[in-house]
């Protein structure tokens, strides 16, 4: 199996993360997902995805000791960049990668099995967020408040995380020619009616 694209750009984001050559973009981020249609838009007049193709590497979310990045690559076309996520333990990086939609269904099941609450209400949070654009902060307001804390903040973090891969199909797919984060959006519903991984590959080209 071929290693993905993003696999050679591995050893830099790694020295720009432990030499935190990162730029803190996390004031520019949006909050909520603009329309699919304008999102390149956003994402040039914040962060100047278009215009500036050298290679940076910008925190869009961040939670301490998880963070969201955005990976500009030098080179790539025209507006598109990659996600990747980073953990760290005492301000030192133990895990990063591009999350795959494997990885991040994995973790919404894993998150399904923490109450029955996450159980009825995660598919709505992930409607809200990429079909009604709310933020992260709404949804969890709406549907999660009475929860334990540390549920929470796991909910905003996974979240936080599908907001970014969303944003990344928009550009990278926008509509009308291509579906952009409603290829994401997809992958959810099809695993709540009971679809595994392997068979959603067979439905969805990702």
């Amino acid at each position: 199996m071929p290693k993905p694209k993003w696999e050679k750009y591995r050893e830099t984001v790694g020295e720009f993360l432990n030499s935190k050559k990162f730029i803190d973009g996390t004031n520019s981020s949006p909050r909520k997902l603009p329309p699919a249609s304008n999102t390149r838009n956003e994402l040039e007049d914040a962060f100047n995805i278009c215009s500036d193709r050298e290679f940076r590497l910008i925190v869009v979310e961040n939670f301490g000791d998880y963070k969201v990045l955005i990976q500009v690559p030098d080179g790539k076309s025209e507006c598109d960049f990659y996600v990747w996520y980073a953990k760290f333990v005492d301000e030192k990086v133990t895990e990063y990668k591009v999350p795959s939609h494997d990885d991040l269904a994995k973790w919404y099941s894993k998150l399904k099995e923490s109450s029955k609450e996450v159980d009825e209400y995660l598919i709505n949070a992930v409607i809200r967020l990429i079909r009604d654009r709310l933020s992260v902060e709404e949804i969890v307001e709406k549907y999660f408040t009475k929860l334990d804390e540390n549920i929470k903040l796991e909910i905003s973090k996974f979240l936080s995380t599908l907001k970014w891969i969303s944003l990344q199909e928009d550009t990278n797919y926008p509509p009308p020619k291509r579906m952009g984060s409603k290829y994401t959006l997809t992958v959810y519903a099809l695993l709540e009616a009971g679809f595994n991984m392997s068979e959603i590959r067979r439905v969805i080209k990702f």
